[in-house]
This record gives C-alpha cells, sequence and structure tokens, in this order.
C-alpha cells in the first residue's frame, strides 16, 4: 500500500514538475525577445549614426 501511495505522490510531483516548466518556457522567451529587440534597435542606432559622419 505504502508502494502505491509513493509511486503516487512522485506522479503528482512530476507532473506539478512539467507544469511549471511549461509556464516557464514562454516567459523566458518573452524577456529573450524583448531583450534581442533592444540590441537590434541599438544597433540600428549606431548604424545610423555610422551612416551620418
Amino acid at each position: 500500500m505504502e508502494i502505491i501511495i509513493g509511486y503516487f505522490l512522485g506522479a503528482v510531483v512530476l507532473f506539478l514538475f512539467f507544469i511549471s516548466l511549461i509556464k516557464l518556457i514562454p516567459s523566458r522567451m518573452k524577456s529573450a525577445n524583448s531583450e534581442l529587440m533592444k540590441r537590434i534597435e541599438h544597433l540600428e542606432k549606431r548604424i545610423e549614426d555610422l551612416e551620418n559622419k
């Protein structure tokens, strides 16, 4: 009986772990995407400055 309870608790923990991963990935992608956009804007400004010189 204890083995069944242990497997059940392990399955619940794994399920919660996968849910947290699924929620984590989009937030990481969103933050990486915003950082990339900032870097692209910075590079565009530098290119414009170089063209103006």
